[in-house]
């Protein structure tokens, strides 16, 4: 049965339309404005862990759904798979999917990467363009090892993950822009956890058979007020970014496996007698933090996620406060951080993979946060 619902917001209304759920929409996202002029609405997750705090057995659990979805309607995509998640929201969804299939199925010939807006010391393989967003362009690397190169060549399936689909078109621009470096490629999965694209059939302009994936089917519009609607601040080009100073591999190179060390940074804040944490992710460096947060509250303790972010989103609706500070990558991008607070008696602690200090100030006063560094100075 069709549902529909109108969301009033600051610029103009969100018209929806639900035709098929497996998770219902009020469980899955909510809605907020934002400021840019391409589209002036922003579908708010609430089981992402970016612009809402989230608990991470629920993020789990949506994953979870992804995935058994994956292995309902496509069960026999042939291997080597490689899993691509879209930056900078759905790259710990992109992560946690991959790694989630590889539990379910015990399958081995799996490779995870991530697209990026950051600049390292690497070759780019490939770019596209998402149209609507605030930084339109994505950079995707080459994987760093023999064997992972050798993976991309052979693999006959390739598996995109994006938090939510509405045309179609940048899903096609990357199917498009990755197929030549997969000369074997046979099928093609997008996966997503909600598809507003209307029944569309974008999967028609993908390089390779394909099929798409969604927890929830629908069709979206946005509908203007009238109101003058702020521009978003002008992104650097990427080619003008600097290069990041330092750089550990935890997506963007290619991985299969989880990164090392995680039990042990959480059995570290267990012994610090804190039972309330708040973990934040910084930018794309979200899948490990995740991990930690998921271990903490494996462990017994309340514990809530989420991320900072690019995207430049008005408080209104789904967004009850913002925080703006310097992007801790150096690009001269301003970072926000959505709907997080001062809570007494809950530690936060800020994770990032970019070097020691380079976490504005502003940010950690504002929660009176710690900083936990992953990588090498």
């Amino acid at each position: 049965m069709t549902t529909k619902r109108a969301i009033i917001l600051s610029g103009g209304t969100v018209e929806i339309e639900v035709f098929n759920a497996a998770l219902q929409l009020d469980h899955l996202c909510d809605f907020a404005a934002r400021n840019n002029a391409k589209r002036g609405f922003l579908i708010v997750s609430k089981v992402l862990g970016r612009h809402m705090p989230a608990r991470p057995l629920q993020m789990q659990a949506a994953v979870e759904a992804l995935t058994s979805r994956i292995l309902m309607q496509a069960a026999d995509l042939p291997g080597p798979v490689v899993f691509i998640g879209l930056a900078e929201t759905a790259v710990c969804l992109g992560q946690s999917v991959h790694d989630t299939f590889g539990r379910f199925t015990g399958r081995k010939d799996t490779l995870f990467l991530h697209t990026t807006r950051q600049r390292i010391d690497a070759k780019v393989m490939a770019t596209f363009t998402e149209p609507h967003s605030h930084a339109a362009m994505h950079l995707i690397y080459a994987p760093e090892c023999e064997a992972h190169l050798r993976m991309m060549q052979d693999a006959r399936s390739l598996v995109l993950i994006d938090d939510e689909v509405s045309t179609g078109v940048t899903l096609i621009n990357l199917a498009q822009a990755i197929g030549p470096h997969l000369p074997n490629l046979e099928r093609i999965c997008t996966a997503t956890l909600a598809d507003w694209s209307n029944a569309a059939d974008y999967a028609a302009a993908m390089p390779s058979p394909a099929e798409a994936v969604s927890l929830l089917e629908g069709a979206i519009a946005w509908c203007p007020n009238g109101e003058p609607q702020s521009v978003a601040p002008t992104t650097l080009p990427v080619t003008a970014l600097g290069l990041m100073p330092s750089h550990v591999n935890f997506g963007r190179l290619g991985v299969q496996a989880r990164p090392q060390g995680i039990d042990k940074l959480a059995a570290d804040l267990i012994r610090d007698q804190a039972d309330r944490f708040l973990i934040i992710g910084t930018g794309e460096f979200t899948w490990p933090p995740f991990l930690l947060a998921h271990a903490l509250e494996l462990a017994g303790h309340d514990v809530m996620m989420q991320a900072t972010s690019r995207s430049p989103v008005r408080v209104g609706g789904a967004i009850g406060s913002a925080l703006t500070f310097e992007d801790n990558y150096g690009t001269g991008v301003p970072n926000y951080l959505y709907n997080a607070h001062r809570e007494e008696g809950r530690r936060v602690i800020i994770c990032h993979e970019t070097p020691s200090g380079s976490i504005d100030p502003a940010l950690v006063d504002a929660l009176d946060a710690e900083c936990l560094f992953f990588g090498v100075n």
